[in-house]
């Protein structure tokens, strides 16, 4: 009974709080991503403040499953409650990301609790009817959020069995797809061959373009998208973009995430490191990338530059754990070195391009060497598209689950790769551990980071990476142009609503993309881009 009159006080107020009109049907609605159900519900009222001041209508937030229902039948809406009354006095509309699994309540993915997931669903919509006008339904299900791996099929039945939810409690509300990451038409597509048009009515994706400005590019990505709409007869159907923008982080060493990351797979027992830099030539450049290299290990980490003589005299797993290759070559006068370090059980680090792919003798490429053959020694096995023509010249690839646990920070954006790693040349008793993973033409895994973990001839690990070099730093003046500019293209082309990624930046780790994506400080002092978006929302 208390929680039945606490439920119809807490809708009174809300109903009676002064609610913003819709969005014109002949503008954009423009609004935000913002973690106020999460990491910003501590900042809720100032979160809001500054969205209201912005004059954006609406805010993408997280309604996390595994929150609300803790435990099965137990269900905790505090957060969301206070979230959609403060958002209501402001005249602020929320789109409730309804997504996660939920394991601790309901083991298993939530694809496989499909009885408990409508009640989470139902359970949501009943409680702010008359205050929520659409629901998103999952978070780029075409990469890792979507477990165990994509399946676009699988997502649609999903996709089914929540908009069925939605519209036996709510027939009003309007149900999103779950934004796809990046420009994956190949994933759109197979989602409508298993009958997606019939159970959504918004089409949505999140076409990250950093550093690239959206010119050209954006335009393009709509207009795919509503051509895969249109071969299956949904060409009329909406348009959303629940999330994009460009991060204003620090570029620091390139590729130290795939280092750190593969370093703790490969040995996860090891605290602190000896690390080599395995220079091309005795005089050449090399003690500034091990300067850079001891600056991102742990605690007690050491690192050398060490040119091929030395290499060749001293290295061996007594005299260091690890070694790192400059990107894409190595230096031949070390290679028999190189090879008996992992094989008594070193740990070889290649970040950028394809490793071993130049042979150096003395600072110079030298030609007559077969370095595929140099690879297959290593076991590591390698494709481009000019090899195999199932993959596209470049693809946004994805954080995997095991590297992200080993401090492999995700891009949401995904990160563009151009060259991948197969497991063709591994021996009996190896495995490779991906690291970051795209989808090639055919719709199949394309591994642009892994570990090979090594139990044959060779006792080691290979940690390759081949994105090495970070994209470009966008300044905060060039964050708010892009951002502008993606809004009027979008606008232009269609799209009923747009969200940019995002109103907070963490700023906890100066180089980290995902830290740096928000239009305002940690402080919520304003960026340049927040003070566009206001100006822009103050001329229409």
């Amino acid at each position: 009974m208390k929680r039945a009159i606490a439920t119809a006080i807490f809708h009174l107020v809300l109903f009676t709080a002064a609610f913003a009109p819709a969005a014109s049907v002949t503008a954009m609605e423009v609004g935000i991503c913002a973690h106020i159900a999460g990491d910003e519900y501590r900042y809720l009222e100032k979160a809001l403040d500054r969205v209201a001041e912005a004059g954006l209508s609406r805010v993408r937030a997280d309604f996390t499953w595994a929150k609300i229902e803790p435990s099965p039948g137990v269900w905790r809406f505090e957060v969301t409650d206070r979230v959609m009354a403060e958002a209501a006095r402001r005249g602020i509309r929320i789109l409730p990301l309804l997504c996660y699994d939920n394991p601790k309540a309901y083991p298993g993915y939530a694809w496989q609790n499909p009885d408990a997931w409508r009640r989470f669903v139902q359970a949501v919509v009943t409680r702010y009817r008359g205050l929520i006008d659409v629901v998103e339904i999952w978070n780029e299900e075409n990469i890792p959020f979507w477990k165990p791996k994509r399946d676009p099929a699988q997502y649609t039945e999903f996709l089914r069995l929540s908009y069925r939810a939605v519209k036996e409690v709510a027939p009003e509300v309007r149900v999103a797809m779950g934004g796809l990451a990046g420009r994956d038409y190949k994933y759109l597509e197979e989602m409508y061959k298993a009958g997606a048009a019939d159970c959504m009515d918004i089409v949505n994706f999140h076409p990250y373009l950093w550093p690239d400005p959206p010119d050209g590019i954006l335009e393009e990505a709509i207009r795919r998208y509503r051509a895969v709409m249109a071969a299956h007869g949904d060409a009329s159907k909406p348009i959303w973009i629940t999330e994009m923008g460009w991060p204003t982080h620090k570029v620091q060493m390139s590729g130290q995430y795939a280092i750190l990351a593969g370093l703790r797979i490969a040995r996860p027992e090891r605290s602190a490191w000896r690390m080599v830099y395995a220079k091309l030539s005795e005089d050449g450049p090399g003690e500034a990338d091990a300067a850079l290299l001891a600056s991102i290990l742990p605690p007690g980490s050491t690192a050398e530059a060490w040119g091929p003589r030395r290499l060749a005299a001293e290295l061996s797993t007594t005299t260091a754990d690890a070694v790192m290759l400059p990107p894409e070559r190595f230096p031949l006068d070390a290679l028999d070195a190189l090879r008996q370090f992992v094989a008594d059980g070193g740990v070889l680090v290649s970040v950028g391009g394809v490793p071993m792919y130049y042979a150096s003798r003395g600072g110079k490429d030298v030609g007559g060497i077969d370095c595929d053959d140099v690879k297959r020694q290593f076991h590591i096995g390698w494709r481009a598209w000019w090899r195999d023509k199932t993959l596209p010249e470049s693809l946004r690839a994805f954080v995997t689950d095991e590297a992200a646990a080993a401090g492999y920070k995700a891009d949401p954006a995904g990160y563009k790769v151009e060259r991948f790693f197969t497991d063709a040349n591994l021996a009996p008793g190896d495995r490779m551990v991906p690291m970051l993973v795209g989808t090639d033409k055919a719709g199949e895994p394309a591994v642009a980071g892994a570990v090979y973990l090594l139990d044959s001839d060779l006792k080691g690990a290979v940690v390759v990476n081949s994105r090495g070099v970070e994209r470009g730093e966008i300044d905060e003046d060039t964050q708010a142009r892009y951002l502008m500019r993606a809004l009027d293209i979008a606008d232009a082309e269609g799209v009923e609503a747009f969200m940019p990624y995002s109103l907070w930046s963490y700023e906890g780790d100066p180089s980290f993309a995902e830290h740096h994506f928000g239009i305002c400080h940690r402080d919520y002092s304003p960026k340049p881009a927040f003070e566009a978006l206001k100006a822009r929302s103050q001329r229409r």
